[in-house]
């Protein structure tokens, strides 16, 4: 399993899509030539499926990926995420189902300082 990548939310996250790290690329699915855009699924850290589209910058040196609104605001609302959340991002190979990528939300309990998945 890869090392999981993590991101605390900011208020353009989540209000109109996920600027993702560069490195995250390394963890979805390849973006095949001549395109600029892959979809893909994940599964939460509840088992929920949810489905995708990163798109990076077509001209220029840095390529900027974000998860694009659609999915990316459904699965946002559906967890009720805000600014100051975090997303953690990993991956695991399966040999009967190729790599398998996982998204999971978690919000602070500051009961117990401690992140919990949403």
């Amino acid at each position: 399993m890869a090392a999981p990548f993590e991101k605390y939310l900011t208020e353009t996250d989540v209000g109109s899509r996920f600027a993702l790290p560069i490195s995250w690329l390394t963890v979805l699915p390849p973006i095949e030539q001549g395109s600029h855009e892959v979809h893909f699924q994940v599964t939460d850290g509840f088992g929920y499926f949810w489905e995708f589209c990163c798109s990076i910058r077509r001209v220029g040196r840095y390529r900027k990926p974000v998860l694009q609104s659609e999915g990316w605001l459904k699965f946002v609302n559906f967890k009720g995420l805000k600014a100051g959340d975090k997303i953690v991002l990993d991956s695991e190979a399966n040999d009967f189902r190729g790599t398998q990528i996982r998204i999971r939300a978690q919000k602070l309990n500051k009961g117990c300082d401690q992140w919990l998945d949403a």
